[in-house]
């Protein structure tokens, strides 16, 4: 082996080895995404789900409104005024419930 060799074998190595590291940078930038991803899907699927939420209590208080609408006198006696307050409260403290009436939409007997 002259000189010659040993220099290029030299700069082949430190070449290598400059390639290792960013390949391992890379490969621990990729599992940060990978993570940074599942977290945001999370994000998305928690958001829908408070969305449905609120959805369904606006739903629930617009056929309550609607059977009131009608004359059903039946829908007041089956309507639950302090489970509704909780519900509406849960909403705008974004899920955090003050009861454990659940989310009924203050209708009694319906989930």
């Amino acid at each position: 082996m002259d000189v010659l060799d040993v220099i290029i074998a030299v700069a082949v190595e430190t070449e290598l080895e400059r390639k290792r590291e960013e390949n391992r940078r890379m490969s621990e930038l990729l599992q940060q995404k990978a993570e940074e991803c599942e977290m945001l899907k999370r994000k998305k699927q928690s958001m829908l789900a408070d969305e449905a939420a609120k959805q369904k209590l606006v739903d629930d208080f617009m056929l309550f409104l609607q059977t009131l609408d009608n004359n059903h006198m039946d829908a007041p006696q089956n309507f639950d005024e302090k489970a509704m307050m909780n519900d509406i409260f849960t909403t705008m403290n974004g899920g955090r419930d003050h009861s454990s009436s659940g989310h009924n939409g203050g209708f009694a007997g319906s989930n």
